[in-house]
């Protein structure tokens, strides 16, 4: 089981800070209710914890979201930058399960 979190941290954790970065990147089709966010009217996402600490002498704030499946892996920059856009203020983490994610 440990390993399976290592693994889930280490290859498919995603983590984008700068508004430079997503400002040109698609967010259509892309909507959330609640803690679940959808692309084209299908659950994509769901945030599964917040987290608050203290890093680099400044206090910061993360939101985790876990990928529901893995049919929509190629959006998940897309992703990443529609909550960024509708969270301003948290850095935002996306986790692939296992299960879904793909070498290629």
């Amino acid at each position: 089981m440990k390993a399976l979190f290592i693994g889930v941290i280490l290859f498919s954790t995603l983590v984008i800070n700068a508004c430079s970065v997503t400002r040109n990147i698609d967010t259509t089709g892309f909507t959330i209710s609640g803690n679940v966010v959808s692309y084209n009217n299908k659950p994509m996402a769901e945030l599964k914890g917040i987290e608050f600490a203290l890093d680099n002498k400044k206090f910061v704030k993360e939101m985790s979201f876990t990928l529901l499946h893995g049919d929509d892996n190629d959006k998940i920059h897309n992703l990443i930058a529609f909550l960024h856009n509708h969270y301003k203020e948290y850095e935002i983490e996306v986790e692939i399960p296992m299960d879904s994610f793909k070498v290629e």
